[in-house]
């Protein structure tokens, strides 16, 4: 793909200063330095059934650089990006969702417009949204180019406020089962919270944890047989229409997840 691209991007008119860093094919469209994640490019086209549907994703793409080139996406002003960094959040969702997600994006933000996001574990990605004020809402490829921003920045950035906004956290015990909650209705992105976890009392060595809706993230010690009993039986509940999973995962010590049997 990054040599696609760039063998794409370097025919352009308009297009200088054409490189790779870090990840991304970054270039100059007219006056604006332009950033394409290579990963969640590739991702995001092997998504598409065909070679036609890939074809058309690839030919919008370079359209909308050769409107950038002739300045119909303008940079934002500071005040803007600053807004924009600060409300990224990253949300999980199952991964049977995805086709939803990119009909919406596509009702809301055009036809070109793919879901940013990067897989998890089991059935769960995590997908970088805007959380506004009056509403949350997911974010496209390449849409933090005029915020000057690659998407490889927006997961940072998300990350990052996430593990700020921890400072409300709240621990609620439920016998064998805590859950971890704070301030707004996407309690189970602190599964992806490592401050979250380091703050917790008497964490079991092998944690076991469930994540059946956006607003709960519960777990239990892994090596417990009662205590897992009970955590399947929260995976399970029945959800309020914004599921994630129905499976359980163990956290290891390094902070990665795999799906427990």
């Amino acid at each position: 793909m990054s040599a696609l691209l760039e063998r794409a991007l370097a025919r352009r008119a308009g297009v200088t200063k054409l490189r790779v860093d870090g990840g991304d094919v970054v270039f100059l469209a007219g006056s604006q330095e332009m950033r394409m994640g290579i990963t969640p490019l590739t991702r995001q086209m092997n998504d598409l059934s065909g070679a036609k549907q890939r074809q058309a994703a690839f030919d919008k793409l370079l359209a909308r650089v050769d409107e950038t080139v002739a300045g119909k996406h303008k940079a934002k002003a500071d005040a803007e990006q600053e807004r924009f960094r600060k409300a990224l959040l990253p949300v999980l969702k199952n991964k049977a969702y995805i086709a939803e997600i990119k009909a919406r994006c596509r009702r809301q933000c055009g036809q070109s417009a793919q879901l940013l996001y990067i897989p998890l574990a089991g059935d769960i990605i995590v997908a970088a949204a805007l959380d506004l004020p009056k509403i949350t809402r997911f974010v496209t490829v390449g849409e933090g180019g005029p915020y000057g921003m690659s998407d490889e920045d927006i997961f940072r950035t998300a990350f990052a406020n996430l593990n700020r906004r921890v400072g409300k956290l709240q621990l609620h015990d439920f016998g064998p089962v805590r859950a971890l909650a704070f301030e707004n209705d996407y309690n189970a992105s602190l599964l992806l919270a490592p401050k979250a976890w380091e703050s917790i009392p008497n964490l079991p060595r092998n944690l076991a944890i469930a994540v059946p809706a956006r607003d709960i993230v519960a777990f239990a010690d892994a090596d417990d047989p009662q205590a897992l009993e009970a955590l399947r039986g929260v995976a399970k509940m029945p959800d309020k229409g914004f599921p994630v999973s129905r499976q359980l995962y163990l956290m290891n010590e390094r902070g990665r997840f795999e799906v427990m049997p």
